[in-house]
């Protein structure tokens, strides 16, 4: 069964979709890690349209599933074959397969659809499937080649950079699509010292937890990047609707174990300034195929609650 159409935007606000690489609430996986972890992503949940767990359609890798399931609308197990690699399988078969992208809708709106994602362009043959999806610029890591990296990858921080650059140059309605690489594993390329370790944590811990140490480090700049953009945002275009989802839980098959830990959901939240200041959204769980409609809707969420105070 096809999903139903996308809802249309209301006065054109720019949209930004964060896919942050291995993003989810950690703190659900140890009680003993840090509650301040995610302080940003708590505070914004009180905040936010939409906030919850959310169902991905893998565990520790294979994001582009997660990826084409947000712009497409599609639950991943609709594709048939094409859900195991659903970048490379529908590559030339978007006209003729009756998928409407988000980015295809948006263009019809007036919006300019860029994905910005520090890593070559061809990997997935993205270079091949985005222009069908309808975006009309790739940014991928040849634009990041003076960016700083934390660990092997782009930062997160390089890579909001990019975002606020686009968002502060642009000439009309921007729908961006980011990617980031900053938690991707193998995490065992990375090290970890026993004191910096022990700061994610409320009790000492030994060194089984370094690859859990080393992700919960990449993930607390994931936290930082998001309090940066949206208080850009705040200041600066505060009708802004901001989408922010996490692809699959990282690859940590030995903390997992040691854990009993078989949750796969990973976590978002569908956030506007126009709405701070509001009660706190009650957290519901949903599918990363749903968060389209979801952030489309906050539009009109927006556009309501503006005439209800204009009413009073």
């Amino acid at each position: 069964m096809a999903p139903a159409p996308l809802p249309q935007p209301d006065a054109r606000p720019n949209l930004i979709a964060i896919q942050s690489e291995s993003f989810f609430d950690a703190r659900r996986l140890d009680g003993n890690i840090r509650r301040s972890l995610l302080g940003t992503f708590d505070r914004l949940c009180d905040e936010s349209l939409a906030c919850g767990r959310l169902r991905v359609p893998a565990w520790g890798a294979y994001t582009m599933r997660s990826e084409f399931s947000f712009l497409t609308g599609r639950a991943n197990d609709s594709l048939g074959f094409g859900r195991f690699d659903p970048l490379r399988f529908f590559s030339g078969r978007i006209e003729t397969s009756g998928i409407v992208s988000m980015a295809a809708h948006l263009k019809q709106q007036g919006y300019r659809c860029i994905c910005i994602h520090p890593y070559p362009v061809e990997f997935f043959a993205r270079h091949r499937i985005y222009p069908e999806l309808g975006f009309d610029d790739f940014i991928d890591i040849r634009a990041f080649e003076a960016a700083g990296r934390f660990g092997p990858y782009v930062s997160d921080e390089a890579v909001c950079d990019r975002i606020i650059r686009e968002l502060d140059g642009a000439g009309q309605p921007l729908f961006i699509f980011a990617i980031t690489m900053e938690n991707h594993g193998p995490l065992h390329l990375e090290t970890i010292t026993a004191e910096a370790r022990n700061r994610f944590f409320e009790s000492p811990t030994g060194g089984e937890d370094d690859n859990l140490a080393i992700y919960l480090r990449h993930l607390q700049n994931a936290d930082r990047m998001l309090e940066r953009l949206t208080q850009h945002l705040a200041q600066h275009d505060p009708e802004a609707v901001l989408s922010w989802y996490g692809d699959h839980v990282p690859g940590m098959p030995d903390i997992y174990q040691a854990r009993d830990y078989q949750d796969p959901c990973t976590d978002y939240l569908v956030w506007s300034a126009a709405r701070t200041g509001t009660a706190p959204r009650e957290r519901r769980e949903t599918s990363v195929e749903a968060l389209p409609a979801l952030m489309l809707s906050a539009t009109r969420q927006q556009k309501d609650q503006q005439q209800k105070e204009q009413c009073r």
